[in-house]
């Protein structure tokens, strides 16, 4: 092997072993708040059937937005599914979310917009970009399939389904 050959194997190696991969089993989100109530914690909020679909966001992202958009033309296609949209931003902001790029969630039984007022996400979850979907079984508390920066309702809906 030549020493080109070493090095990229070398590297090819490190980026695997130092990695930062979403939790195998579902971590507990006590310090995540409800943006609309937030006595409600997201822990308590957990269904223990069907899957469960973290959305981290940002609402001013434009990959973010396109997602909403995206889960808010095909909301019927998330039957078996509950959603909760994870944001560090206060609630005007996700409301101007809502509005503008997500309509067809609101008052949806399964979707639901959370608050992180902290890091508590992002050091659990070591999201790469926005927007990060996390995919766990429900049942189980184990994860199905993760996406970073993916924008696209048609890659994520065969892991839901």
């Amino acid at each position: 092997m030549t020493k080109i050959g070493i090095i990229a194997f070398m590297v090819f190696v490190a980026q695997y072993t130092f990695a930062q991969v979403a939790p195998a089993t579902l971590p507990s989100l006590q310090s995540i708040h409800d943006v609309y109530n937030p006595k409600r914690s997201l822990q308590s909020s957990l269904p223990t059937a069907g899957k469960i679909i973290f959305i981290f966001y940002d609402p001013g992202c434009g990959h973010c937005q396109e997602l909403g958009d995206g889960v808010a033309k095909n909301i019927n296609k998330f039957t078996n599914a509950s959603l909760f949209f994870i944001s560090m931003n206060d609630k005007e902001y996700v409301d101007g979310y809502v509005n503008m790029f997500a309509k067809g969630l609101k008052d949806k039984k399964n979707v639901s917009f959370w608050k992180d007022a902290g890091t508590t996400f992002i050091e659990k979850f070591n999201p790469e970009n926005y927007p990060a979907t996390y995919i766990y079984e429900a049942r189980t508390k184990k994860l199905v399939k993760s996406f970073q920066g993916e924008s696209k309702v048609g890659k994520i809906l065969p892991f839901v389904q």
